[in-house]
């Protein structure tokens, strides 16, 4: 028996928030078995959190990251998105540069570093680069999957009632590939931000990987504990964006026998 959606959500928070409980648990026994030297305290992490916040010291370092990502992420997003749907038009242009750009997924990217560094210099190009590659992997697959799956019965019906191109782009296969676009988009968000920190953590005067990196090179354990707590919530906060904006999208679906509720 399905319980009422409002009961549902209830015990999910709860279930979600007796687990985050027993994480900080479990975070407190590992600070009192091995001591600061190696595990932060959570009372220390969150002082330290509080103080970057109240003092502003915090800003600075979450905007560029936050920019290092998001730019990372327009160019590799559109890239993804619209390789695609280019290639789509021609299925052996598609089977001749698929094989390539798969092969290039395996490519070791922060293994670049040093060229980009070379390239580009000591800067944010480098991190937007990252970041970019990292992501247009994402989308293309994702994108990739949902053209394949796209029910072409409904392409070759609206063609004969003689819809154009860009009508079967907007109102067809946008709606059919959407729940594929925010797969891709809620695993392409984290690896977005992740590339940037790794990024800050080579080539940055600031940023909230700097600030990681920077807090190990000093011994800062509380730092370093509070760098990762910050970039957890900001991958948890944009993905709860994502969750939202995802459900407003596809509310359709959930009208359809066997939709998802």
């Amino acid at each position: 028996m399905a319980l009422p959606r409002g009961r549902e959500r209830w015990l999910v928070a709860a279930g979600q928030a007796a687990l985050l409980l027993l994480l900080v648990a479990f975070w407190a026994w590992g600070y009192r078995a091995v001591g600061d030297t190696f595990v932060a305290a959570p009372s220390a992490v969150a002082q330290r959190i509080g103080t970057l916040v109240v003092s502003g010291a915090l800003w600075p370092h979450l905007g560029a990251t936050l920019f290092a990502a998001a730019l990372g992420f327009a160019f590799g997003w559109l890239a993804g998105f619209a390789l695609p749907l280019l290639l789509g038009r021609s299925r052996r242009l598609m089977s001749g540069i698929e094989p390539f750009i798969i092969a290039a997924m395996g490519i070791p990217l922060y293994a670049l570093v040093p060229l980009l560094i070379l390239w580009f210099g000591i800067g944010m190009t480098p991190k937007v680069v990252i970041v970019a590659f990292m992501v247009f992997f994402i989308v293309f697959v994702s994108t990739l999957s949902g053209l394949r799956a796209l029910e072409h019965r409904l392409v070759n019906m609206a063609r004969v009632l003689g819809a154009s191109e860009w009508q079967l782009t907007m109102l067809i296969r946008r709606q059919a590939m959407l729940p594929f676009l925010f797969s891709g988009l809620r695993l392409a968000v984290p690896r977005a931000i992740s590339a940037a920190i790794v990024g800050e953590f080579l080539v940055a005067d600031r940023g909230l990987g700097f600030y990681i990196e920077h807090s190990r090179q000093t011994a800062d354990t509380v730092g370093v504990f509070a760098g990762i707590v910050l970039v957890t919530l900001l991958v948890l906060g944009c993905d709860m964006l994502l969750a939202a904006l995802q459900r407003r999208q596809t509310r359709w679906q959930q009208t359809l026998p066997g939709g998802v509720s």
